[in-house]
């Protein structure tokens, strides 16, 4: 459960869809391959991310900040994509609103969610009923039942699983989704084909030869009236494709009010061999 829950009620602009988009005529240019090596069963990458969230309404607006460790352990591969398993390892939220959130995220620590992923897209969740029954179980120990957030959460969790999820648990990781491409990369800035986006491009670049792949995407969108401005930026080592450290500055402007959301991501322990 990422910091942006407060966010979930605010309806200023819908996330990004999840999954890279494909790659538009790199015209021949020199390339970097990334995932040199195959990941097995049993890997764990362990992250620590941190985000910081403000919005400004007629309400006087939000802030919220949050930092989670989180672990990504292989679990395999299916015949639609690689099994993966999240867990959250540990959780500190502070919320203008309110102690609320803070619960909620505790009521997250130590869940674990199986999932399947495929071209950065997650296709499926394995063990939702199980995840979800705990999860709603301890909020619900947590906070009383006139509690609005813990409405909010109920609310939320019981859409179809897949978009729950992706909503309220794998939010990080659908963002190192969109930053870990595989495959032959083509260095330079190049276009991606998204038609929802006004502008969306990639641009790679070696940081260090053999070792670490520096990326930068920009993406702008806008409908109804909402725009919205992400940049990320990653280093990436290129044999196992992974992200060593991430930043993402999303900007959301709508006609109500603002969001403002800067996500960083560092990989926790010491750098793979080169």
């Amino acid at each position: 459960m990422r910091a942006a829950l407060a966010a979930l009620a605010l309806g200023l602009a819908a996330a990004p869809p999840a999954g890279a988009q494909a790659l538009v005529d790199p015209g021949g240019r020199p390339t970097v391959q990334l995932r040199t090596r195959p990941e097995a069963a049993g890997d764990v990458y362990r992250y620590r991310s941190e985000t910081r969230f403000v919005q400004k309404d007629d309400q006087g607006g939000q802030t919220q900040s949050n930092t989670l460790t989180f672990d990504l352990e292989v679990l395999g591969e299916a015949s639609d994509g690689q099994r993966l398993r999240y867990t959250l390892r540990e959780g500190r939220l502070e919320d203008s609103g309110g102690a609320s959130m803070s619960a909620a995220m505790d009521a997250a620590v130590g869940g674990s969610l199986d999932f399947r992923i495929r071209h950065g897209r997650i296709v499926a969740v394995e063990n939702w009923p199980e995840y979800r029954t705990r999860l709603l179980a301890r909020v619900d120990a947590a906070l009383p039942a006139a509690d609005p957030v813990r409405a909010l959460i109920h609310e939320r969790m019981a859409n179809p699983p897949l978009a729950a999820a992706q909503e309220m648990v794998l939010g990080d990781v659908i963002i190192l989704a969109m930053m870990e491409p595989q495959g032959a990369l083509p260095l330079g800035l190049t276009a991606l084909a998204d038609p929802t986006a006004s502008k969306a491009t990639l641009d790679v670049r070696v940081a260090r030869p053999g070792c670490v792949v520096g990326l930068e995407r920009q993406t702008n969108r806008e409908a109804a009236g909402v725009v919205r401005a992400t940049v990320s930026k990653a280093e990436l080592a290129i044999g196992d494709g992974r992200v060593l450290t991430l930043e993402e500055r999303r900007v959301t402007r709508a006609p109500g009010g603002s969001q403002e959301e800067t996500v960083t991501i560092r990989r926790l322990g010491a750098p793979p061999a080169c």
